[in-house]
């Protein structure tokens, strides 16, 4: 009987432990439950947070052009101002320096641009039918100086450019038009070392740069402006075009650049 009881306790002691793993199973059971679930919260917090990282991104993309327009279409609206107030302007370069010119008294230079440039200029356009009577000096010119220089000039560079304000935009165009009566240097110039009147628009820094890029470009054969429009015309080419907006990169209009000759 003791051995049979013995046996007894010893399934009983089993069953105790069984019972034991079984409680702990089933606590694993819970905990793999509750992981699952956290796991699964884990995995849509996620994927709403990829969602809204990716809302974010295209938001900000499409700021980043909405600002990038409008940055544009402001810089395009202020360089129109700014040209439309240089709309009677024109600077004039190689013109020989005078004596009695100074910042503080520009009548001198004013009266040198004047017969110069200015008068010769009129009176073909009046020879010609563009213009009725030819002003006097005091009427046409409303400012005359010498762009500023921050340093000597060295021995034997160009004077510095003249920036002249005329009084009207129909001055400004006869002149422009028949500059070239003026432009041959005089006798008193050429003793002086004069060289030949340049006479050009007086530009916005954006639009001289962009004229300057497609003077240099092989691919442009001629370039001017008018009224601060550039204009060009391609190499090979025979009609002009116009540059839509003065803050497009030139290759974005300009055709390809053309591939090199095989060797």
């Amino acid at each position: 009987m003791a051995g049979k009881g013995d046996k007894l306790d010893r399934i009983l002691e089993e069953l105790k432990k069984l019972d034991v793993l079984d409680k702990k199973f089933d606590s694993l059971n819970t905990k793999i439950e509750t992981l699952t679930a956290t796991t699964t919260t884990l995995r849509t917090d996620v994927t709403a947070n990829t969602t809204d990282i990716n809302n974010l991104r295209a938001e900000f993309e499409s700021f980043k052009q909405t600002s990038q327009t409008e940055t544009r279409q402001l810089k395009t609206a202020f360089n129109n101002r700014e040209q439309q107030l240089r709309s009677t302007t024109i600077r004039v370069f190689n013109m020989p320096v005078v004596g009695g010119e100074s910042i503080d008294n520009y009548k001198a230079l004013a009266n040198r641009v004047y017969e110069r440039l200015l008068r010769p200029a009129l009176v073909a356009a009046k020879a010609a039918g563009d213009l009725g009577v030819i002003p006097q000096q005091a009427t046409i010119i409303e400012a005359c100086y010498r762009v500023f220089q921050q340093r000597e000039p060295e021995p034997g560079a160009p004077p510095a450019p003249v920036v002249v304000r005329l009084s009207s935009r129909q001055f400004k165009f006869s002149v422009m038009k028949y500059r070239k009566a003026a432009a041959s240097p005089s006798e008193a110039d050429r003793e002086t070392g004069g060289k030949r009147l340049i006479v050009v628009e007086d530009l916005t820094p954006p639009a001289h740069k962009l004229l300057k890029e497609l003077q240099a470009d092989s691919r442009v054969e001629k370039v001017w402006t008018i009224n601060g429009q550039v204009h060009y015309v391609l190499t090979g080419t025979a009609g002009y075009k116009k540059v839509k907006n003065i803050f497009d990169p030139i290759d974005s209009f300009l055709p390809p650049p053309a591939a090199p000759a095989p060797v």
